[in-house]
């Protein structure tokens, strides 16, 4: 009898994950529509749910690396809580950077291994990320300048380019996070070793930030260019944010006046995004994940937009809230006509965002109401507009109910 519950139940379980998953729905359509025969359509199933069962094992496997992780970070964590205090400095220092070493080793052995790559290759950043902690906190037992000091520097100089030199032949977005990564090293061996001033060193990264953007854009050029340099690029224009937020405090001074470059960073970002999306950009360049970065865009640009507007232009709720919906509507602009679910909800919610904000502000305005609900209809409009199918095709399914 529990045998027979427990067969009813596998077979329950079966139906619903044919029910529910859009792969499965889509199959049954197909073969409602006469475009697949039956034997090839369960053919397909088979296939689909064994891939399916061998997601779900290597989610469960991420899922308990991720948490033996955790674990002993917490048992490396309670053991420097016990031990860090009696070691000083140098030796807070020298164990931060062994373990990181050994965090990178760890990293590097396991894609040999045939298994966790992600795992890996997050192991490997957070190794570097725990040795620039180790180099900062070296300022403590060795001065700036000094013999310790020199070698520290020296250090963050090199490490940085072996890594990168193992990461570009391993994976494009290792490569990417690793060069982005160096730029902190390279404050690092400016800091410790030379003992240049904020500002120079900021003067400095800049412009190699600038002359490895421009290299690596020239590079792109070329149709036959290795993955990493794209995945590269990306991540220095994506970290080039950070750097421009300490340039504008250290070096500019400049304080709501720093979301001018911030602006321009973002539309060139936007820009690219959505220049990469077209159909004319080079194939080599094009990435399906643009679109998912032109929805951070608008996200970013919902905050950007009423700190441009509020605090730089010193503007009321109005030119705000207009700035802003300016910023959903252009998402909206691009999202509907092609279905960019991502880029659509970031849309949403810069449209909601600003209604709410304006009609806070103007609460009890009769004007205001009536253009909430102008935005409001605007928004069932975007929705018919996405549940509209294209000409012709209820006549594909030959009148038959395809559900």
């Amino acid at each position: 009898m529990r045998n027979r519950l427990g067969s009813q139940s596998l077979i329950r379980e079966e139906f619903m994950a044919r029910r529910s998953h859009p792969v499965f729905q889509a199959l049954s359509r197909w073969e409602r529509k006469d475009l697949l025969d039956r034997e090839l359509a369960e053919a397909l199933r088979e296939e689909v749910e064994e891939e399916i069962r061998g997601e779900s094992r290597r989610w469960s496997q991420y899922l308990l690396a991720a948490t033996g992780g955790a674990v002993l970070i917490v048992a490396g964590g309670t053991f420097l809580a016990w031990a860090w205090p009696e070691m000083g400095f140098a030796g807070q220092s020298i164990t931060l950077a062994v373990v990181g070493f050994l965090v990178i080793g760890l990293g590097m052995w396991l894609p040999n291994r045939g298994k966790w790559v992600p795992v890996a290759y997050l192991l490997q950043i957070a190794g570097s990320v725990l040795i620039l902690m180790a180099l900062i906190h070296s300022e403590k037992a060795w001065a700036d300048g000094t013999l310790g000091g020199w070698c520290v520097g020296v250090l963050g100089l090199l490490l940085p380019v072996a890594l990168f030199w193992r990461a570009f032949r391993e994976d494009g977005v290792l490569a990417g996070l690793q060069a982005a990564l160096s730029f902190l090293f390279l404050f690092v061996f400016l800091d410790r070793a030379l003992g240049l001033s904020e500002e120079t060193i900021l003067w400095i990264l800049d412009g190699v930030m600038l002359v490895g953007l421009g290299v690596l854009a020239y590079r792109l050029r070329d149709p036959e260019v290795p993955h990493w340099v794209l995945s590269v690029f990306l991540a220095l224009l994506l970290s080039t944010l950070i750097l421009i937020i300490f340039s504008a405090d250290i070096i500019w001074g400049l304080e709501a006046d720093s979301i001018f470059p911030l602006d321009v960073w973002l539309l060139t970002v936007a820009g690219l995004s959505l220049w990469g999306l077209q159909e004319g950009a080079p194939v080599h360049l094009r990435r399906g994940w643009y679109e998912h970065q032109l929805a951070l865009c608008v996200l970013l640009g919902i905050g950007f937009g009423f700190f441009t507007t509020l605090e730089a232009l010193d503007t009321g709720p109005t030119p705000a809230a207009l700035t802003v919906a300016g910023v959903g509507a252009l998402g909206l602009w691009y999202s509907l006509p092609r279905g960019a679910r991502s880029v659509l909800a970031a849309s949403c919610l810069a449209l909601l965002v600003s209604a709410w904000y304006w009609g806070a502000e103007m609460s009890g305005a009769l004007g205001a109401v009536l253009a909430l609900m102008v935005v409001s209809a605007v928004l069932f409009w975007g929705a018919t507009r996405m549940g509209r199918r294209p000409a012709g095709e209820e006549s594909k399914g030959g009148g038959r109910d395809v559900g």
